[in-house]
């Protein structure tokens, strides 16, 4: 099932509050404050469980801060769509979750979310990092919430076989790798667009070994796998994009 009223009803409200957001985001913060509370609301009838509040909430205000850094109009409102159109993706897999927990193309909705969101908030990040210039350790923090954040719910979402201790220390290593990662990439000559998609290869690659290793699935062939898809998938992005001059 991908239609359900209720779903598609909150995405419109996510519409226009990322609509309020980018043609008047000097007026954002009550609508975004009802729209998170109706999502909060929503999100606990819909799949009976508070954590499904926390990816499209994520997303919501990674997209939120990524708006102002894309210039062009048409790239704004296509960027906006495939915004709302993984929003929806995230309840719904939300809705259906709370109806069987083992809905293995519930669990993809919430994934792609989950990603999506991270994305959004390493591009976002580094962007406001770059045009205005604080001090590094703020994006290496924002970086690792957000990275544990996600990962916690994705352990959750994906029933990996741990107790809450470990959902905590391993969400706590991804987010230490990301924070490393952050800092490695500040004395990168590269955009924040380019930044934000290298850091979510090597996140989804820590992530999968992570995942393949407590669903049993983990062997020599899939470790090999995820090396050489990270650093082809890199090393494709390096010589394909823009370097700028390190000041």
């Amino acid at each position: 099932m991908v239609w359900e009223l209720g779903v598609f009803i909150i995405t419109l409200l996510y519409l226009g509050t990322l609509w309020v957001a980018y043609v008047h985001p000097e007026s954002l913060l009550w609508p975004g404050a009802i729209f998170l509370l109706i999502l909060f609301v929503a999100t606990k009838i819909i799949s009976k469980k508070f954590f499904h509040f926390i990816l499209p909430t994520l997303l919501f205000f990674g997209t939120v801060l990524l708006l102002p850094l894309i210039d062009s109009p048409a790239q704004v409102k296509t960027f906006l769509a495939l915004s709302v159109g993984v929003f929806y993706l995230a309840i719904l897999g939300a809705y259906r979750l709370g109806k069987y927990e083992k809905d293995l193309t519930a669990k993809a909705m919430s994934n792609l979310a989950a990603f999506s969101a991270l994305f959004a908030w390493f591009a976002a990040g580094y962007g406001w990092y770059l045009n205005y210039e604080f001090p590094a350790w703020i994006i290496m923090t924002v970086f690792a919430i957000v990275t544990f954040l996600v990962s916690y719910a994705l352990v959750i979402i994906n029933q990996l076989h741990l107790d809450r201790f470990q959902r905590i220390l391993y969400s706590i290593f991804l987010a230490y790798l990301m924070a490393g990662v952050i800092w490695v990439q500040d004395f990168w000559p590269f955009g924040y667009l380019t930044t934000g998609v290298i850091a979510l290869i090597i996140y989804y690659s820590g992530w999968e070994v992570i995942r393949s290793h407590f669903l049993g699935k983990l062997n020599v062939r899939r470790i090999v796998f995820s090396i050489v898809f990270l650093v082809g998938a890199v090393a494709i992005l390096l010589l394909s994009t823009k370097w700028y001059p390190v000041i």
